[in-house]
């Protein structure tokens, strides 16, 4: 299992760290409304000025050449890295660093634009957004039907998922029922589906963007523009529904963690060749009205590194990317700057989880007696059964042979730790699978409890504690 999230996540990298090359490192920039997040102008063309360009365009992809390969070498040792754990807490770690280093040259080659931009005595406006009244908040392509049909298809497999773990209906005497793992991956799929939605009302509303002097240029542009991102949202949706529907039947038919990857990856493939299209058709309608581009409204100053978007005077919370596709937020108006606190949060949060996680991992579980109470400790104390309270006491040999799965808490192949379900009953564990001994206990109060040591002969030892109390 291991194995297949390694290539799983070596695919999205790699298919990000070539994104990343052939749209933000264009060698022929001409073509581009931007260039390294700079504006295009006229007066760039001309040829002195284009020879710097090129100059200036050429080493930042060298550069960013060079970056990826780095990253594509570092991406194929993570593929040896041996252990759940450890395998998502380098590969998120390297994610974040691949990301960062293959901005590098964009950051470095956006200086030096703006450089040769103050050299050449091209100074930056009022910041004054252009508006064509005419077609002003008319050109809109997202039909709501377009989205409505996905989201109610995607949402006929969490009503059948609830049933099942309400054992309201049966699929073949399926161990998982009750254990409602089914229920949250289903729902958090079709929540993922309305956070599609959201997104593409989001950039069916973006301001029409100004480019000619002409306001029927404008409305095509503009529409060209907002149809190729609903096509994009709309396909998005009904992958999304069609994965659904796959786990759906996967979780009532037979629970897999190699279905879940499988699942996963082909997943994550349609939803790349969905971008490619995207981008394809984007670089298709800049090309047909690249000619067309007469006004220039010069912004540069507001655009901090070529990437992220600061304008007090914009009353706009989201704005169209330089770099990259899709949209940014404005981190002067009051959503954006919570959306980037959020943001800079959940970066933190996600590596702290992470360490937390690896230390877990790391520190050996134990199992013991001790003043009438049955001691599973770790980090800490985890859980204290008192000798009173145990009804009935039974050991096990082997926890493989039972159906396992995971409801809140650690699943690793070395721990489990939390609330499980165990053959479709609802538990809570503490051992190591590896070593497959446990003892299976039951409180006067009802609750069961599989509990293991470090190893079998600690598992053992405890269980003749408790038959000698």
């Amino acid at each position: 299992m291991s194995a297949v999230f390694g290539w799983i996540m070596f695919l999205c990298l790699a298919s990000v760290l070539l994104f990343n090359l052939f749209y933000m490192y264009p060698l022929k920039w001409k073509e581009k409304k931007f260039i390294l997040g700079v504006k295009r102008r006229k007066e760039f063309k001309e040829e002195e000025t284009a020879e710097k360009i090129d100059t200036i365009v050429a080493g930042c992809h060298k550069q960013a050449v060079i970056i990826t390969i780095v990253c594509f070498v570092i991406a194929a040792l993570l593929l040896l890295v041996k252990g759940m754990v450890m395998q998502t807490f380098f590969w998120m770690l390297f994610i974040f660093i691949a990301i960062f280093a293959g901005m590098v040259p964009y950051i470095t080659g956006h200086k030096e634009m703006m450089n040769l931009k103050k050299a050449l005595g091209l100074k930056s406006g009022e910041n004054v957004s252009l508006v064509d009244l005419k077609v002003s908040g008319k050109v809109h392509t997202l039909k709501p039907l377009w989205v409505t049909i996905p989201n109610l298809a995607g949402f006929i497999p969490v009503i059948v998922a609830l049933l099942f773990d309400l054992k309201l209906i049966s699929f073949g005497g399926n161990r998982i029922a009750g254990s409602f793992i089914t229920t949250t991956v289903i729902g958090t799929l079709w929540l993922m589906g309305l956070l599609i939605t959201a997104f593409a009302f989001l950039m069916d509303n973006l301001k029409n963007e100004v480019i000619s002097p002409d306001s029927d240029v404008n409305a095509n542009y503009n529409r060209a523009k907002k149809k190729n991102a609903a096509d994009l949202n709309t396909a998005f949706l009904w992958i999304n529904v069609l994965y659904t529907v796959a786990m759906a039947f996967g979780f009532l038919l037979r629970y897999s963690d190699m279905l879940m990857m499988g699942g996963l990856l082909v997943y994550i493939v349609l939803m790349f060749v969905a971008v490619f299209v995207f981008i394809h058709y984007s670089k298709k309608i800049e090309a047909r009205y690249l000619k067309e581009t007469e006004l220039v409204t010069d912004d540069d100053e507001c655009w901090i590194a070529g990437m992220f978007y600061y304008n007090p005077k914009d009353k706009r919370m989201n704005v169209e990317k330089r770099a990259g596709v899709g949209s940014t937020v404005n981190f002067a108006h009051p959503g954006g700057k919570l959306v980037g606190i959020i943001a800079a949060g959940t970066i933190v949060m996600t590596f702290l989880s992470l360490i937390w996680v690896g230390l877990v991992e790391i520190t050996p579980i134990s199992l013991r007696a001790e003043d009438s109470k049955l001691i599973c400790h770790q980090l800490r104390d985890e859980y204290v059964i008192p000798f009173d309270d145990i009804a009935s006491a039974e050991y096990g040999d082997d926890i493989t042979k039972h159906t396992v799965i995971r409801t809140a808490g650690v699943g690793m192949d070395t721990l489990l730790k939390g609330k499980f379900s165990v053959d479709g009953k609802g538990c809570t564990i503490f051992l190591n699978p590896q070593t497959k001994a446990f003892i299976r206990l039951v409180t006067k109060s009802g609750q069961t409890y599989y509990l293991g040591g470090l190893d079998a002969a600690e598992t053992a030892a405890a269980m003749s504690a408790l038959e000698n109390r």
